[in-house]
């Protein structure tokens, strides 16, 4: 469960999932205070840290030396989808076949499963 609240200020919102707290609100010109992640900067944030830890658990299992890894995401549209864009930078030594391998399971992250299968939104208004 996760819940935001927002009053009366333009934009910015309380969000909780009853253990910790974050704003997320819009930037300064699209009339929001930017007083943290727009909503579309979070979801990038969502894949990008569960891409991360996705990678850090797979490699720990394996026993990779791999020191840090870096998860950038972007939104790019393509004939009118939305791609998500990873670019993916690990520090340590690797080969071709560990880096193909990495590939495949960022792929098989949760929040990646999510957002490229369909799911469906139901509203209801109390």
């Amino acid at each position: 469960m996760v819940k935001a609240t927002i009053n009366r200020e333009h934009y910015a919102c309380s969000v909780t999932n009853g253990s910790h707290d974050i704003v997320v609100d819009e930037p300064f010109d699209l009339g929001g205070t930017n007083k943290g992640f727009a909503p579309k900067g979070l979801l990038m944030a969502s894949l990008a840290s569960c891409v991360a830890i996705t990678l850090r658990m797979y490699a720990d299992r394996k026993e990779w030396p791999i020191e840090k890894i870096e998860v950038v995401v972007n939104i790019d549209t393509e004939n009118g989808e939305t791609v998500f864009l990873e670019e993916i930078t690990c520090t340590g030594p690797l080969t071709d076949e560990h880096k193909m391998r990495l590939e495949d399971i960022a792929s098989k992250c949760p929040v990646s499963k999510m957002l490229t299968v369909g799911h469906e939104v139901r509203s209801k208004v109390l």
